[in-house]
């Protein structure tokens, strides 16, 4: 019995040990698992965007050399160590690539300014990858820039890369870090994939997080139209051409929505105003002949 008693005095002692070390070094432990701090989970996927683009200027980069490698196997050891050693001078050359205004900017702020400004420019210009360089290096100062991984993300967009581009757009939006960009990109991701239901939340999250931007009313206004239903366009429609009354874009979205919807009034009292916007003769012809086929109220 005095044997029973020492064994379980000894084993309560090695079991509040254990908590406290436990609780001591809990900090430590918790470390233990990088999945569990955002910084880290932000770290990897910063890491796994440089690992995609440092691949696919692998590949860009050596297919003509494993072309040559094929004419021939005579020739095949000797193209293939020739552009084994270009690949490396390549890869080297990207490295330095990643900074190119290092010298330049004079702080951490205005660095990441001017590569912000160069991005959306070589955007502008369609230079993709050399738009995503600079986006990438702006992620390796500051990991957690939401207008770097929304360059990336539009980047992806404009050149059809949607699933690239959804991956981008949903880290944002699971991050918290979303706005009406944002919500805007997914709903054009949306439609392409014919899921109109989704486009719908997203384009109205856009005008929500911007109400004030004619620009997202008349997506919204537009995607209703597409989805044959004029009557949900018509207050959007409307939004849109009041925040710029001068805009004939907008003015013409709503004369459309209003011919839809069989407002013979609306849809001329629109069309007066279109008049003195448009030089586009041919069109406001083809508009004043839908309007007149609208039967009398």
């Amino acid at each position: 019995m005095l044997i029973y008693w020492i064994t379980l005095s000894i084993g309560g002692i090695a079991l509040l040990v254990m908590c406290a070390l436990l609780f001591r070094h809990w900090k430590e432990i918790r470390l233990l698992n990088p999945n569990s701090i955002a910084e880290e989970r932000e770290r990897q996927k910063r890491d796994e965007l440089l690992l995609q683009r440092l691949s696919r200027v692998k590949s860009e980069k050596a297919a003509p050399f494993k072309a040559l490698m094929q004419k021939g196997l005579l020739s095949g050891k000797t193209a293939y160590h020739a552009a084994y050693l270009k690949l490396v001078k390549i890869e080297k050359l990207y490295k330095q690539a990643k900074a190119p205004f290092t010298v330049m900017a004079p702080s951490v702020k205005d660095r990441i300014k001017l590569l912000l400004d160069d991005a959306r420019s070589l955007t502008r210009d369609m230079k993709w990858a050399e738009a995503e360089r600079r986006y990438l290096e702006v992620l390796t100062i500051d990991e957690r820039n939401t207008d770097a991984y929304k360059g990336i993300g539009l980047i992806y967009l404009k050149q059809k890369l949607y699933p690239q581009a959804r991956e981008t757009f949903d880290f944002l939006l699971r991050s918290k870090k979303a706005d009406d960009t944002v919500y805007a990109s997914l709903a054009e991701i949306a439609e392409a994939d014919a899921d109109m239901a989704r486009a719908e939340e997203m384009r109205r999250k856009a005008v929500e997080f911007r109400p004030r931007l004619a620009h997202r009313h008349a997506e919204l206004a537009s995607l209703y139209l597409e989805m044959g239903q004029p009557s949900k366009a018509w207050s959007f429609a409307k939004r849109a051409a009041e925040l710029e009354p001068k805009s004939a874009k907008y003015l013409e979205l709503f004369l459309e929505t209003a011919i839809l919807l069989g407002d013979r009034n609306e849809a001329g009292r629109r069309y007066d105003k279109l008049r003195l916007l448009s030089d586009d003769r041919q069109k406001l012809q083809s508009l004043k002949e839908r309007i007149d086929a609208i039967a009398s109220p």
